[in-house]
């Protein structure tokens, strides 16, 4: 395994050198999920079938290969049995994978291979929430009440603009917070979806990103209710810093575009320590000050982040992986 050390100074509270991690696993495997475990571990799941355990050491590294047609996990869940991990893909599916990482079952959520792109999926405690692109107008949205293994969806279907869709860039296009669901979408309209009764009902808002099919927000960060984050911009145009990050302080009913924003395209956001945390195709970019500003740290194009034991855990389009002493 190839590796090497060198230092960067991100503290968010002072100047310190802090060390920087990389290990390179192989060009073509890209890992765009990633979750913290209540083991203090961290699991993600790649484009080649596999998921990788890190931790709690820094260096600790396994790997775990499923069967080669669950090919793109871009999400996965912690639930009391083990693992969900979600596939997209034209025709996407949930894999059941228990706690010695073997497959349990796979769940089609529209109970046949009919086409249906995931985009993302949460768990707090039994409730699992699944997102997936719009069919036949409405917003693919389901709900698990046993830990991911039956599904509904929920009762209240939400009309999509035409042209409106949701990202499964990094895995973090839907979360749970305190009980309520949330979720975001992008393309010709982006919008906030809330519902505070498990997809009953939902509350919508309006997020003033630009307009055009790969536009919009990719990533979510939730402070609080009502602090919280959208990353995103033009994936097509990775360069562009405008119009790539809004910030809300009023639980996503107004949004608020930085003073100065990311470095660029952004598919991830993670709030640690007092900081955001964003990454995308032109690097890494950390702020203070709650989204107002942004500065950039790292011009690694990078795919995916998870923040543990003040290390931020960092997945690179080249195959490798960094941790960072934050």
């Amino acid at each position: 395994m190839y590796k090497f050390l060198i230092c960067l100074s991100i503290s968010c509270y002072s100047s310190a050198q802090s060390r920087l991690y990389s290990f390179k696993f192989t060009k073509t495997e890209n890992q765009r999920a990633l979750i913290v475990l209540p083991s203090g571990q961290i699991l993600s799941g790649s484009s080649e079938a596999a998921l990788r355990l890190y931790g709690p050491k820094p260096l600790d590294l396994e790997r775990y290969k499923l069967e080669d047609q669950f090919k793109e996990i871009r999400d996965l869940c912690h639930t009391k049995y083990g693992y969900i991990a979600m596939q997209s893909h034209d025709s996407s599916c949930i894999v059941l994978v228990n706690k010695n990482f073997e497959i349990d079952s796979v769940i089609f959520p529209l109970q046949s291979k009919q086409a249906l792109f995931l985009d993302g999926i949460c768990a707090q405690d039994s409730i699992v929430f699944l997102l997936g692109d719009p069919i036949n107008g409405k917003f693919s949205t389901f709900r698990s009440f046993d830990y991911g293994r039956s599904w509904e969806p929920t009762p209240g279907q939400i009309d999509a603009i035409e042209g409106e869709a949701a990202y499964a860039a990094s895995g973090q296009t839907n979360q749970i917070y305190n009980g309520n669901f949330y979720f975001i979408s992008g393309g010709r309209s982006s919008r906030l979806f809330k519902s505070a009764n498990y997809g009953k009902t939902w509350d919508i808002n309006t997020i003033p990103y630009p307009s055009c099919p790969s536009c919009g927000p990719y990533a979510l960060a939730i402070k609080n209710e009502n602090e919280m984050i959208t990353v995103g911009g033009d994936y097509l145009k990775a360069e562009n810093k405008k119009n790539n990050c809004y910030y809300s302080t009023d639980g996503g009913k107004t949004w608020i575009a930085p003073k100065k924003g990311p470095s660029g395209y952004r598919s991830c956001v993670v709030y640690a320590k007092e900081c955001y945390y964003a990454c995308g195709t032109t690097g890494i970019d950390i702020s203070r000050d709650g989204g107002k500003t942004w500065q950039q740290i790292s011009k690694e194009n990078a795919l995916s982040m998870a923040y543990l034991n003040d290390h931020l855990y960092v997945t690179l389009a080249d195959g490798s992986y960094l941790i960072i002493k934050i």
